[in-house]
């Protein structure tokens, strides 16, 4: 239970002045989820990809995360992580490119429910 997250959620709903059956439906997740989310339970990603994208926060900041002013609203506050060695240069090849990529080859496959998580991944970060 994450009794943070549902504080933040209930913020985020009451800004938009609806109450929790109308925000349900206008976010398309089954009400009883949305009840679930209010008591503390957190759901999956795909869930909090539609509740980010419907109440217009950052799934970081409903999770919880501190903002700071400089940074913007809801982002969490950590260290950037380290792959690999540590202070070791970065290998040649390693990059975009293959990343933008992978992300082709997703999209151009014929996998419908893997496209469109990656169509929300991308709206998600491009806010």
């Amino acid at each position: 239970m994450n009794r943070n997250f549902s504080i933040r959620l209930g913020e985020a709903v009451e800004a938009l002045g609806v109450n929790p059956t109308e925000f349900a439906r206008r976010a398309k997740i089954p009400q009883g989820t949305v009840s679930k989310c209010f008591n503390g339970h957190v759901p999956t990603a795909r869930i909090l990809m539609r509740l980010s994208k419907s109440t217009g926060k950052s799934v970081d900041w409903l999770l919880g995360g501190t903002s700071r002013a400089s940074s913007g609203e809801g982002r969490i506050e950590e260290p950037p992580a380290r792959y690999g060695r540590a202070g070791a240069a970065p290998r040649a090849g390693v990059g975009e490119d293959i990343w933008v990529e992978k992300l082709r080859k997703v999209l151009r496959s014929g996998k419908p429910r893997e496209k469109q998580m990656v169509k929300d991944l991308l709206d998600l970060l491009s806010r």
